[in-house]
């Protein structure tokens, strides 16, 4: 699906969450603004991941299900975006130039094609 974007979007994060599939992580807190997602800590990162890309695994620890990119995208207003996922309030985006990332859905409108 596609979506425009309503007002410019700047991110200014140089170091966003990336974690491979199975990485071990401590769950920190959780925000009633953004349900879904959870603010976790892992080998010396720590940023927002959805809680549906965790998993508790048999030894009782908490683990990411799958591999996770937490790159933010910025771009400015009537921009459009495809969507690759959504999770939470959040898409997960590639802009017309090819850059993906996450991008919060309360700034984008569907995009109909003409």
């Amino acid at each position: 699906m596609q979506f425009r974007v309503l007002a410019d979007y700047e991110v200014n994060d140089p170091h966003p969450l990336r974690l491979l599939a199975g990485t071990e992580v401590k769950a920190i807190k959780t925000d009633n603004s953004w349900p879904g997602w959870l603010w976790i800590e892992s080998d010396g990162q720590s940023g927002w991941i959805p809680e549906s890309y965790l998993a508790e695994s048999p030894d009782g620890r908490l683990r990411t299900s799958r591999e996770f990119n937490g790159t933010e995208l910025s771009a400015l207003r009537h921009a459009i975006l495809n969507a690759l996922e959504t999770e939470s309030g959040w898409i997960f985006a590639r802009s017309e130039s090819g850059e993906t990332g996450w991008f919060p859905m309360f700034n984008l409108r569907p995009h109909q094609n003409t």
